[in-house]
C-alpha cells in the first residue's frame, strides 16, 4: 500500500527522538545493529537448502536478520509461530538462540534438514495441539504471527496467547500494512488495554506488555 508507506516514512523516527530507555536500547542494540555475523550466511544458506529458492530479496534477508537479533537479544524460553513460516524466518528464529525452543505449525519438511545440520531446537506441532491445555500453558514469551494469518477476521489463538502472556512477552505481527484489513487489525492491537508498548517497523509490528511504563506507540525508522 503506497499511501501507507508514504505515511510511515513521514511518521517514522530515529533513535534521537526516543525518550523511552527500553525502546532506545532496543533500537541501538538490535534495530540499528549493522555488524557482520557469520550466522547471517548460515541462515541464507540453510533457507536456500530448505526451499530451493536461489534469489531472496534484500527486504526478506533484512527482516530475517532482525528476527535473529530479536531472539538473540531477549533470549526467550520458547518461540511460538502461527501460520506458515518461511524457511528464511524459520532458520533465523532457530539460530537466534539455540537454547530457545521454536514451535512451528507448518514446516514443509524443514525439520529433517534442520536436524541434519545440527539445529535441533525446532519442534513441529499440529493445529489440534494449540487447543490442548498443555500447550496453552506453555510460556508464551515470544509469539510470531506470520502475514499468512494476519488478515483473518478473528485470530483463533491470539486470545489464548494474551491470557498466558507475561510482562516480558514479545508478540510480533508480520505484514501489518499489507492491506486495509491488516492495518485495522494492527489498530485494534494497539488499542488493547493490556498492551503497554508497540513498535511499528512498517513490515512488522512489535508488541510489549511491560509494567510501570507509560503506554506509547512508536513508529521507528528501519
Amino acid at each position: 500500500m503506497i499511501s501507507s508507506f508514504i505515511k510511515y516514512k513521514i511518521q517514522c523516527k530515529s533513535e534521537y527522538h526516543i525518550h523511552s530507555p527500553f525502546v532506545y536500547e532496543f533500537t541501538t542494540k538490535v534495530l540499528n545493529d549493522k555488524g557482520s555475523n557469520s550466522d547471517y550466511e548460515t541462515i541464507l544458506r540453510l533457507s536456500r537448502l530448505l526451499d530451493g529458492k536461489k534469489h531472496l530479496t534484500y527486504r526478506r534477508r533484512k527482516q530475517s536478520r532482525l528476527l535473529y537479533r530479536i531472539v538473540r537479544y531477549f533470549e526467550p524460553d520458547s518461540v511460538v509461530s502461527f501460520g506458515k513460516l518461511s524457511a528464511l524466518n524459520t532458520t533465523a528464529l532457530a539460530l537466534g538462540n539455540l537454547q530457545t525452543r521454536v514451535y512451528l505449525e507448518e514446516s514443509d519438511g524443514f525439520l529433517e534438514t534442520l536436524n541434519s545440520m545440527g539445529i535441533e531446537n525446532v519442534t513441529l506441532i499440529q493445529p489440534a495441539d494449540f487447543d490442548s491445555e498443555k500447550f496453552k500453558k506453555l510460556n508464551t514469551g515470544f509469539v510470531f504471527f506470520s502475514e499468512n494469518d494476519f488478515e483473518d477476521e478473528e485470530w483463533d489463538y491470539l486470545q489464548d496467547c494474551m491470557s498466558h502472556k507475561t510482562t516480558d512477552s514479545v508478540f510480533i505481527f508480520e505484514g501489518i500494512h499489507r492491506s486495509r484489513d491488516a492495518e485495522d487489525a494492527w489498530e485494534r492491537i494497539m488499542d488493547n488495554e493490556d498492551v503497554s508498548l508497540t513498535i511499528d517497523l512498517y513490515r512488522i509490528g512489535l508488541v510489549f506488555f511491560r509494567l510501570g511504563i507509560e503506554k506509547q506507540d512508536f513508529v521507528l525508522k528501519y
